[in-house]
């Protein structure tokens, strides 16, 4: 019996002996695998050198055309409206008659009444058709005068400062996307919107072709002034943590550096503070970054135009 617990004992100590060995030689392995060098990931990316821009600093509004006169046609005698001479869209010179109505008091008998407009314009609505009455009250017809038009733009109050009367601008619509038009400054509002806390600025637009039409939706431009800035394309701005930052490329590492950035001008972004004009920034594969990071050059740098 003696005998046989030995043998247990001997077996019980050789197994302990046995794994701590394995334990020891797995913690010895971890430690040799932690201590190993992490691979290093090398990023590629391309790079720009700063340039130097010409910024306009501009003035922007939105607003609608208006016609630069509306009036109605009324007729000076009641009675029916028996034909109308002329249509939406037609021209009309003053003198020239427009409609004529019957007059149908019992027991008269009357000439036909020709309604004449006392102004230049274009017919804009015809109001009421043959066979409606009518009075000296009720408007027949609507003529515009768009010979020239106006804008009535909607100026920031914050931005008014740099309007004045008989200042030039441009004009754009969404209706023809590659024009712009000349205006000038015709009158600015001496009341401010309270609500969108805007100033209304008219704006007179010349439209010999009537190619501008009342109702439509217009933006108007001031150039206010110019400067030399310095510029790096947009994709070199990131944002981290809340700031703007951009990534130099030195000794094959990324530089985290914060800048303050200004206008967007085409593909690029005026750069306020944070660069000195000579460094080399980061431009495709800036996204991805983070500071200190491998990165090797795939393409030299050149400067932002």
């Amino acid at each position: 019996m003696k005998i046989g617990r030995i043998i247990v004992v001997v077996v019980l100590i050789a197994l302990a002996v046995i794994i701590g060995l394995r334990t020891k030689s797995n913690i010895e392995a971890k430690k040799r695998e932690a201590a190993k060098p992490a691979p290093v990931t090398v990023i590629a990316v391309e790079t720009a050198v700063p340039g130097r821009q010409t910024i306009e600093d501009k003035v922007r509004a939105s607003g609608n055309i208006q016609a630069a006169a509306e009036v109605s046609i009324f007729s000076k005698v009641s009675g029916k409206v028996a034909n109308n001479l002329v249509q939406m869209g037609s021209s009309v010179e003053p003198g020239q008659v427009v409609s004529i109505v019957n007059r149908d008091e019992v027991g008269y008998d009357y000439k036909p009444f020709e309604v004449k407009s006392d102004v230049r314009g274009v017919v804009a609505r015809i109001v009421l058709n043959p066979g409606s009455a009518v009075g000296p009250a009720t408007p027949i017809l609507n003529l515009v005068d768009i010979d020239e038009v106006k804008v009535v733009a909607g100026v920031d109050e914050n931005k008014i400062r740099f309007i004045s009367l008989g200042q030039p601008a441009a004009v754009t619509l969404e209706a023809y996307p590659d024009e712009r038009f000349n205006a000038r400054v015709t009158n600015i509002s001496p009341v401010a919107n309270s609500l969108n806390r805007t100033i209304d600025v008219e704006l007179s637009v010349p439209n010999p072709a009537h190619r501008l039409k009342p109702g439509m939706y217009a933006e108007a431009e001031w150039i206010t002034g110019r400067r030399t800035a310095t510029v790096v394309p947009t994709l070199a701005v990131v944002e981290r943590a809340g700031r703007k930052c951009v990534f130099l490329a030195a000794d094959g590492a990324a530089r985290m550096i914060p800048v303050t950035i200004g206008e967007v001008v085409g593909d690029n972004v005026e750069i306020l503070s944070g660069l000195t004009g000579g460094e080399t920034v980061i431009t495709t594969g800036a996204g991805q970054l983070n500071d200190k990071d491998k990165v090797a050059v795939a393409i030299p740098p050149a400067s932002a135009k």
